[in-house]
C-alpha cells in the first residue's frame, strides 16, 4: 500500500501544473469571448460541457471576427475530431463499466491522454484522471476570470496567455516520443507548420494526423 502511493504522489504535482497552464488558457478564452459579445452565462457553461479548448478558442474566434455561426461549429467539430485518436488510445486503460467509461470519456482530451499515455501501463488510469478532473475544473474556472478580465482588457490578446498552452502540450509530448512514435510524430509536425499559413487557426493540427499514415505504413511493413 505504501508503495503504490508513493508511485502516485507525483501525479498530483504534475496535474497541478498542468491545470495551472489550462486555467491561464482559460482566462485568455474568456477574455476573448467576453470582448466578442457572447454572454458570460453562455461562455462557463460551455467550458463546462465541451471542455475542449482548441475548439471553443476557434469557435469564439471565428464570431469575433464576423464569420458565420454554423461556419464556427463546422470549424469546431473539425477541430474536436482529434478526440476520437484520442478515445482509441484512451479505450485501453478507461475503466470497463459502461457509466464510468461514458463519465471517464468527457475527460479525454489532448493533456490527459498524453501525460497518460507517458506513465507506465498501470498507472495511465490514475494519471488519466488526475489530469483529467484537474483540467474539468481548471478550464471552466478560468474561462470564469477571463470573462471578468474581459471587462477589465479590451484586448486580452496582449497579455500572451495562450502560448502556455502550446508549451505545456509540447512539454507532455516530447516525454511520450520514443524510437517508433518520432517518425509519425515529425511527420504530423511537417504537415501541420507547412498547412498553418492556409487553414483557419485550430485546423492544422486536424490535418497533422495525417502524420499517424506513417505509423500505420511500418506496421504494414512488419506485418
Amino acid at each position: 500500500m505504501r508503495s503504490v502511493h508513493r508511485t502516485g504522489r507525483p501525479l498530483v504535482p504534475a496535474a497541478i501544473a498542468i491545470s495551472a497552464a489550462v486555467l491561464v488558457v482559460g482566462v485568455a478564452y474568456g477574455a476573448t469571448a467576453e470582448s466578442a459579445g457572447f454572454p458570460p452565462w453562455l461562455v462557463i457553461l460551455t467550458a463546462v460541457l465541451v471542455l475542449g479548448a482548441s475548439s471553443e478558442l476557434l469557435f469564439v474566434g471565428i464570431i469575433a471576427a464576423g464569420g458565420l455561426p454554423w461556419l464556427a461549429v463546422g470549424a469546431a467539430l473539425l477541430v474536436n475530431l482529434r478526440n476520437l485518436v484520442y478515445g482509441f488510445s484512451a479505450s485501453e486503460f478507461l475503466p470497463g463499466q459502461r457509466p464510468l467509461r461514458l463519465l471517464a470519456a468527457h475527460l479525454v482530451n489532448d493533456e490527459s491522454v498524453a501525460f497518460a499515455l507517458a506513465r507506465p501501463p498501470a498507472r495511465r488510469l490514475r494519471a488519466f484522471q488526475a489530469v483529467g478532473v484537474a483540467i474539468a475544473i481548471a478550464w471552466p474556472l478560468g474561462a470564469a476570470i477571463g470573462v471578468a478580465v474581459g471587462y477589465i482588457v479590451p484586448d486580452p490578446g496582449i497579455l500572451g496567455l495562450d502560448a502556455a498552452f502550446p508549451a505545456i502540450f509540447v512539454a507532455i509530448l516530447v516525454g511520450t516520443l520514443s524510437r517508433r512514435t518520432s517518425g509519425p510524430a515529425v511527420a504530423g509536425a511537417t504537415i501541420a507548420l507547412a498547412a498553418t499559413p492556409f487553414v483557419a487557426a485550430g485546423v492544422a493540427p486536424v490535418l497533422g494526423l495525417a502524420g499517424l499514415l506513417a505509423l500505420v505504413r511500418d506496421r504494414g511493413r512488419r506485418a
